[in-house]
């Protein structure tokens, strides 16, 4: 169960956006390009262990639709190899379409809304089923509240001073379940800037389960370099 709520809450804050045209047609919608070829380069820095790791998103010339819903498939390279993400542009919103692991349901997280202003909040709640459950079909519930913190700011990146950014926070709570009381505590800021995406997160995410330390995660992402097409 640990692993499975890890991976929910990592991809809310680490989700970036993009907006459909044509496949292979060049795009630019306000907080991502999705024309292909377009790539990032990350860092990760574990913040409690200082240990640095990297990956590369590119976006490819493909699109895919799910649930009548298009989305543009992204590519995303580490050490552990390459998988595909999808992303989806409806007017103002922003959404991502991920598996959390294989034989789960995907879920759509709308990460942002860049009509919001500061101050404002938006709220989605994210069911995922709990492996080698005693109660058949038990699920988790993951309630995510999003609120502009800071928006047409600046914010310098690995150098690069990006503007029009909008910060947006993310607060996560676990519904408990049978047997079990669970308590989270989350720091979780992410910046977007318009044709880049996300260019920083900074994710911090402790949560236990009766009393029991079962997640502790402090992460910062930076976006150290890209090349927009």
């Amino acid at each position: 169960m640990k692993k499975i709520i890890i991976s929910a809450l990592f991809i809310a804050s680490m989700a970036t956006s993009c907006k459909k045209d044509d496949a292979g047609t060049p795009a630019i919608s306000k907080f991502i390009t999705t024309t292909p070829g377009t790539s990032w380069n990350y860092q990760t820095t574990d913040n409690s262990t200082s240990e640095v790791s990297t990956y590369t998103r590119v976006s490819s010339s493909r699109d895919t639709t799910i649930n009548s819903k298009l989305y543009h498939i992204f590519n995303n390279t580490d050490v552990n190899g390459t998988t595909e993400a999808y992303y989806n542009n409806t007017g103002n919103d922003y959404y991502q379409f991920s598996t959390l692991a294989a034989g789960l349901d995907p879920i759509d997280l709308n990460y942002l809304n860049d009509t919001k202003i500061v101050g404002e909040t938006w709220n989605q709640s994210i069911s995922v089923p709990v492996p080698n459950s005693p109660i058949p079909g038990l699920m988790l519930t993951v309630r995510i509240n999003y609120s502009v913190v800071e928006k047409g700011t600046s914010l310098v990146v690995n150098g690069k001073t990006y503007t029009n950014v909008v910060k947006v926070k993310s607060d996560i709570t676990i519904d408990p379940i049978p047997f079990v009381t669970i308590s989270t505590t989350s720091n979780i800021y992410n910046y977007y800037a318009p044709k880049y995406g996300l260019i920083r997160s900074d994710f911090n995410l402790v949560a236990s389960a009766s009393g029991t330390e079962i997640i502790n995660t402090n992460t910062t992402d930076i976006l150290m370099s890209s090349s927009i097409q």
